[in-house]
């Protein structure tokens, strides 16, 4: 039975999602079954605390190598899964899942190294985000193609902005506005990209390539507002 463009993105987004929310979740259970005995997980060890709502709240004690190495090689699946997904729909879903399973591991050391409650609701909220911008973006008739020199050009400021507090410290202490703008951006990419979706289904397109290349924009789209989301719940 032929299946619509709608079900051949949200198959790959969904199962690549899973992969990176699944094992964050993992790394967080695994390192509150470890703490107490003074174990590591990923090569971190972890104190346990409570924070201010009685919740228990891990700390991590050292840095890990491991993560360092897990860092770097997710970064790099991630530009060969850009790159390489609009010449090869086989090797574009290979780099696409090394990048969620290393990726997510990340995001989860990302919440321990806050607070790992804070992280989870951060992680609820961008779901309900997404969906949100999912209805919008496809169901409410709204044509949303406009947006697209504007955020070509808004993403290329907060990068710039990014690299410049990175590098000089500048407006560091602005941090949480800088990620809410950010967090703000990635949701009008939501709407833009899932407007695109829905323009592309109507319009009779239905291969697995076109399929892989708004799943990986989504995909980008949801993983980044989720970063930027945990920015400004950050201490």
């Amino acid at each position: 039975m032929e299946t619509s463009l709608l079900f051949k993105t949200f198959l790959i987004l969904g199962v690549q999602l899973s992969l990176v929310f699944g094992a964050c979740l993992l790394v967080i259970r695994r390192a509150r079954l470890v703490a107490d005995q003074g174990e590591a997980c990923l090569g971190v060890t972890f104190t346990t605390e409570t924070n201010e709502r009685g919740e228990l709240d891990l700390q991590p004690v050292e840095e890990s190598q491991g993560l360092t190495w897990i860092t770097w090689f997710c970064i790099i699946c991630m530009f060969s899964m850009v790159f390489i997904a609009p010449y090869s729909l086989t090797w574009g879903l290979v780099t696409m899942t090394l990048t969620s399973l290393s990726l997510g591991p990340l995001i989860g050391m990302i919440m321990l190294s806050m607070d790992e409650n804070d992280g989870l609701r951060a992680l609820q909220l961008t779901v309900l985000i997404t969906f949100g911008a999912a209805l919008v973006g496809m169901y409410s008739g709204v044509d949303f193609s406009g947006m697209a020199p504007f955020l070509c050009i808004a993403l290329l400021v907060l990068i710039i902005f990014r690299l410049v507090m990175l590098f000089t410290g500048f407006a560091t202490g602005r941090r949480r506005l800088v990620a809410v703008a950010g967090a703000g951006l990635f949701v009008l990419f939501l709407l833009y990209d899932f407007n695109q979706l829905a323009q592309l289904n109507a319009a009779g397109v239905n291969d697995w390539e076109t399929a892989l290349d708004l799943a990986i924009s989504l995909y980008l789209d949801i993983i980044n507002l989720l970063l930027e989301i945990l920015e400004a719940l950050g201490d």
